[in-house]
């Protein structure tokens, strides 16, 4: 019998995780509900920040196992030595120490979804026991005398190349084909910089929501100096200078200088210089223009290649 779908509203308030304006991401939302409903795997690769894990979730919750759990389990976390009783649970006495028996997330997965982050840093001997599971659908516990049948979708995430480490026989290529049903690939915030500003947003307003600060603003010169910043961490990261940024600032409107960032240089550094004149001149770009002394069309070029506006 079919999965109910999650009413629209639900899916509308589970895609509004997926936070941002660019192409990207807007194609993104699109696409959630067409992969949640296909019930398909799923493997989502991005830089580590770019929010893999949330883009997990909203497939679970935009999907018609929205009902059922959504089990995760970080491989790059667990030494290979637990890695099997974790995924694949135990009996009581199959082990010493095992004082009661654990179904294992696979099972405690049953009619959701066991969503596998970092499975690129999966030793090849659990990928080999996965691969059978995946085509089973049989789990059997350390320990068990039979095996139990679960049903459950599988989402992966990894921050690498898993083409790569399929080259270098790091990683089981029929694993990789069992996983890379659909792909989602996150694009690095570097890439979307339009984002930075709505993200800067809504990072301060849910730390606003959850504490004591009040609400983080910001001066357009500290807009375009963050939108210059080149993001290692990607949406992580911004999140993090968010908080730094609440716990320490007492103002109305963060200044660029406020930031904690390293020092400007180069785009950061010109960026700065143009909203500071634009400032000057009340946003009027033919005055700002003189002030800098550029054309306006100067200007106009500049203002676009570093994402400054008004």
């Amino acid at each position: 019998m079919p999965r109910p779908l999650p009413s629209s509203g639900s899916i509308e308030a589970a895609l509004s995780a997926i936070v941002g304006v660019s192409e990207s991401i807007c194609a993104l939302r699109r696409l959630l509900p067409r992969l949640a409903a296909a019930d398909c795997s799923v493997l989502i690769t991005g830089e580590t920040g770019t929010g893999k894990e949330c883009v997990a979730q909203a497939l679970h919750q935009v999907g018609p196992r929205h009902h059922a759990p959504l089990v995760s389990i970080n491989c790059a976390a667990l030494p290979e030595s637990l890695l099997d009783s974790e995924l694949f649970g135990y009996e009581r006495g199959a082990f010493t120490g095992a004082n009661s028996a654990y179904p294992g997330k696979i099972t405690l997965a049953e009619g959701g979804t066991l969503f596998l982050d970092e499975i690129g840093d999966m030793p090849l001997p659990a990928q080999a026991k996965l691969l059978r599971v995946l085509e089973t659908h049989e789990v059997f516990p350390i320990g068990a005398r039979r095996s139990r049948r679960v049903d459950f979708r599988v989402v992966a995430a990894t921050h690498g190349a898993l083409e790569q480490l399929v080259r270098n026989g790091r990683f089981r290529a029929d694993l990789f084909y069992r996983l890379n049903v659909a792909r989602v690939e996150l694009a690095p915030l570097r890439e979307r910089r339009e984002d930075v500003a709505v993200l800067f947003e809504h990072f301060a307003r849910q730390l606003a929501a959850r504490s004591r600060f009040g609400r983080l603003r910001l001066q357009p010169a500290a807009l375009a100096r963050l939108c210059q910043h080149e993001w290692p961490g990607n949406a992580r990261e911004l999140r993090n200078l968010v908080e730094a940024a609440c716990i320490v600032f007492e103002g109305e409107a963060l200044h660029a200088d406020e930031l904690p960032l390293p020092a400007p240089s180069g785009d950061a550094d010109e960026s700065t210089r143009i909203v500071e004149a634009l400032e000057r001149c009340e946003w009027n770009r033919s005055k700002a223009a003189a002030l800098l002394h550029w054309s306006r069309m100067t200007l106009y070029r500049k203002m676009k290649h570093l994402h400054i506006g008004h």
